[in-house]
């Protein structure tokens, strides 16, 4: 088993790897421009870690401002929005301290699942919109596993890096979060849209 400290230099340098799959990246593009372009406003990126999500909010015209509990993840971000001429800012924290009402934008990218409480974690979330803020959350769907993925590789996925795909199917097969725990907060509309030919999905949740 790999030390504490060994894991947390592994971690980045993994999730900065799957970061630059292409499959990876579209995906995560795609579910950025269900919303509309910014205009300044401030999108909070939850558990960003190299924060490819939140550069992709910074390209569309928002404040966007990444947060992540390992200091690792955030010097990885860090050191890539630099490269990339991004201004995405990262920040070291924990969401759930952060003052309600602190953004137009929330989204978590496979986050939820890793919660130890995923119903708890999801309020947190949702506390921090303004109201009539959005809430997009992008996390595998139950199509998600090792079969399917193959089956995407075949029909055809790019082919860089798409090893993550079978690292990824393999480590959230069975560990799915319920797309009805969504439906436990007061929303004004809920849309859905599959990623990734359904392996995935994205919510956006309007407060």
């Amino acid at each position: 088993m790999a030390s504490q400290s060994g894991a947390s230099v592994i971690a980045p340098l993994l999730f900065t790897w799957l970061q630059g799959a292409d499959f990876y990246r579209a995906l995560h593009r795609e579910a950025v421009e269900m919303l509309p372009i910014g205009d300044g406003e401030t999108w909070l990126d939850i558990g960003c870690g190299p924060g490819l999500v939140t550069r992709f909010a910074a390209e569309r015209k928002y404040r966007a401002i990444g947060i992540d509990t390992d200091p690792q993840m955030v010097a990885a971000a860090k050191r890539i929005a630099r490269h990339a001429n991004s201004s995405a800012d990262f920040q070291t924290g924990d969401f759930t301290t952060l003052p309600a009402e602190s953004a137009q934008v929330v989204s978590a990218a496979s986050l939820l699942a890793v919660l130890p409480d995923r119903e708890a974690g999801l309020r947190s979330l949702w506390r921090l919109l303004h109201s009539g803020g959005t809430l997009l959350i992008i996390e595998p769907t139950n199509q998600m596993t090792s079969e399917n993925a193959a089956r995407a590789i075949q029909n055809g996925l790019p082919q860089k890096r798409v090893l993550g795909l079978r690292m990824w199917a393999n480590a959230r097969q069975g560990n799915i979060v319920h797309p009805s725990m969504y439906e436990t907060l007061s929303t004004g509309s809920l849309r859905f849209l599959p990623l990734l030919q359904g392996l995935v999905g994205g919510w956006i949740l309007q407060k």
